[in-house]
């Protein structure tokens, strides 16, 4: 009796792993084109954020780019990249200096902070902000977002911990 008692807590554990494993494995899944596109981009991307590199950076970002509650395209050019550049300039909160540091402590693939339903590879800076109980705890201050769209990568947001 007792050994089938354990047998049976033992299998509902294991049910309940899996239950919990596969959706993150399933979205965890990436195709070798945007696995092998990812390091030449993250070298290039985090090169450019040294140097300040406005072009090249709006290369490396999706025009639709999210930042600190997207104040929007206050230009009407539909891409906010510009007024993106605007307020890491001017806002006064450090945000050059918080995407250098963020983007230092590296990126795993996204499954904490997906757009809804997107299915398209994604990755996140920093580590952490891949973890929903850091994200409660409000444990990181600023978080990027990487998606592959389109045969490449880029980078579709960068804003401050949690709303």
């Amino acid at each position: 009796m007792t050994s089938s008692g354990v047998k049976m807590k033992i299998s509902k554990v294991l049910l309940l792993v899996l239950a919990l494993l596969v959706p993150q494995l399933s979205m965890a899944q990436t195709s070798p084109a945007a696995q092998r596109a990812w390091k030449p981009f993250f070298a290039a991307f985090r090169a450019a954020v040294k140097k300040r590199d406005r072009d090249a950076l709006t290369k490396m970002m999706a025009p639709d780019f999210y930042f600190l509650s997207s104040g929007g395209d206050e230009n009407g050019n539909d891409d906010t990249r510009d007024e993106a550049f605007e307020y890491w300039e001017t806002a006064g909160v450090g945000a050059w200096e918080a995407l250098d540091a963020a983007l230092a402590q590296g990126t795993v693939v996204n499954t904490a902070m997906r757009e809804f339903r997107s299915r398209r590879p994604s990755r996140i800076a920093p580590p952490l902000a891949n973890n929903r109980r850091a994200i409660k705890a409000r444990s990181f201050k600023w978080y990027a977002i990487f998606e592959y769209r389109d045969g490449r990568w880029y980078c579709i947001g960068f804003t401050e911990c949690c709303d």
